[in-house]
């Protein structure tokens, strides 16, 4: 199988996914978001198919999150993605701020570390993905 994703990458689409389900189900709008990321992360058809394959499956924060293989950079990089993610329809309900504190608490960063993550996520890392959704013209 030819991958162009590395491990890291693939846990951070994977706990996306997984951030993507806590609400109990996958909205339009973030398989969107994850779609832009696996263009993001130059993912290859047979990784994009695996992991679209993946996401059709409830996940849960702490059982498809796999700490013991992300650096704290990956973990940043998860919390900034998930905080997009949780924005992808455009507001931040009482359970997604819950969610975002969670998933901070399970990734061990302290409130004060957690926001400032969350905050510098404001618009920059959806660059990435939003460029890869938009119309060829």
């Amino acid at each position: 199988m030819m991958t162009n994703m590395n491990p890291s990458e693939r846990n951070i689409v994977k706990s996306l996914i997984a951030v993507a389900w806590a609400d109990g189900k996958l909205q339009q709008p973030e398989s969107s978001v994850i779609e832009g990321l696996l263009c993001g992360f130059d993912a290859s058809e047979d990784e994009e198919a695996e992991l679209l394959e993946y996401a059709r499956t409830p996940r849960t924060l702490e059982a498809d999150i796999p700490l013991d293989q992300m650096s704290e950079e990956d973990r940043e990089l998860l919390l900034a993605n998930a905080a997009l993610l949780a924005h992808a329809d455009g507001e931040a309900s009482s359970n997604e701020t819950a969610l975002l504190s969670k998933l901070s608490h399970i990734l061990g960063f302290d409130a004060e570390r957690a926001r400032g993550i969350i905050e510098s996520a404001g618009d920059g890392a959806l660059n990435l993905s939003s460029r890869s959704l938009e119309a060829d013209e």
